[in-house]
């Protein structure tokens, strides 16, 4: 899933200095998270102890570590994540964000079993927290227990969100029947106001829409356009700007876009697999150089199972 809602979370402090909390959801909201992290240790100036400051602190510095492209410091980072997090556990144990953070961050460092215990922990206090059955649930997917996947988004209370999410599963799973229940949630206006308040699951409902329906060698313009006009993660809207130009046969423009994609985010895969795409089929003189970024693309998204299909196939081809 992709990032946790921090601003949910910044909702939930109690600083008792009302300016500074609001500036701090300014700055995060605008992702000014140096302006944001400067508050923050204003705070912890005055109290080195303050529950609140730390809590943030360790959201700070995980959103950091996933902006890093050094992957020992990556881990480096969520490791020290976990330090402020255990040295809060007696303090926060049983607010369900806490879990929900630490959870995250388990799963980042690999230790997938603690990651699950925090999941159930987070949904155990708060059983309408739809982000913890999504991320566990994802979870799950990656693992390939999707029997399990579908187990868990089933115990979300809300029919519109489950039936939603079950069509989003299936429609990775290549079922493209789905595109049809996926079409008709988005078309209810109800469902549609009440998505808007989880950003996050909107931005991913829409690029997997539309990077499918690119697998499935139909761009369809509707979809890419629907990106590019509601879409508000950056590195999505940039894709699906990509996906527009090789709509309209303009390679070259594509390929621009794309290596500056890959310049701001060298570790998420989408870029580096059109590239491999664009450069396989101009590949004339069969020096097969668009080999390392199909390569790139699994090294960025392990579980995928697409991009391992495909590089199979080329290994199998050589």
């Amino acid at each position: 899933m992709r990032f946790l809602i921090i601003i949910l979370a910044f909702f939930l402090f109690s600083f008792s200095n009302k300016e500074v909390k609001d500036r701090i959801y300014l700055e995060l909201s605008k992702n000014n998270l140096y302006e944001a992290e400067k508050l923050i240790y204003d705070v912890l100036k005055e109290n080195p102890y303050d529950t609140d400051a730390i809590f943030a602190k360790s959201i700070l510095i995980l959103k950091y570590a996933e902006n890093l492209n050094n992957k020992n410091l990556k881990i480096k980072k969520y490791q020290e994540v976990i330090e402020l997090l255990n040295s809060l556990q007696k303090k926060l144990n049983g607010f369900y964000y806490y879990h929900y953070i630490k959870a995250i961050t388990l799963e980042k460092l690999g230790n997938i079993n603690d990651a699950i215990k925090e999941y159930d922990n987070c949904i155990y206090y708060n059983k309408k927290f739809i982000d913890a059955y999504i991320s566990k649930a994802m979870l799950f997917w990656k693992l390939g227990n999707i029997d399990e996947s579908y187990r868990i988004i089933s115990l979300v209370q809300d029919k519109y969100k489950v039936k939603m999410l079950k069509a989003w599963f299936d429609y990775q799973m290549k079922d493209q029947t789905s595109i049809q229940t996926l079409q008709q949630i988005l078309d209810n206006p109800l469902f549609y106001k009440e998505l808007l308040n989880n950003r996050n699951v909107l931005n991913e409902l829409y690029f997997q829409i539309m990077w499918i329906r690119h697998r499935f060698n139909k761009d369809d313009l509707y979809w890419i356009e629907q990106n590019e006009k509601f879409n508000t993660n950056d590195y999505y809207f940039s894709i699906s700007s990509a996906l527009y130009d090789l709509y309209n046969k303009n390679d070259e423009g594509a390929t621009k876009r794309l290596i500056s994609i890959i310049s701001k985010y060298p570790d998420k895969p989408y870029a580096y697999f059109l590239m491999y795409e664009i450069l396989k089929k101009h590949d004339v003189k069969k020096t097969k150089n668009y080999y390392y970024f199909l390569k790139k693309a699994v090294e960025c998204d392990l579980y995928n199972l697409d991009f391992k299909n495909q590089l199979e196939k080329e290994e199998n081809n050589e």
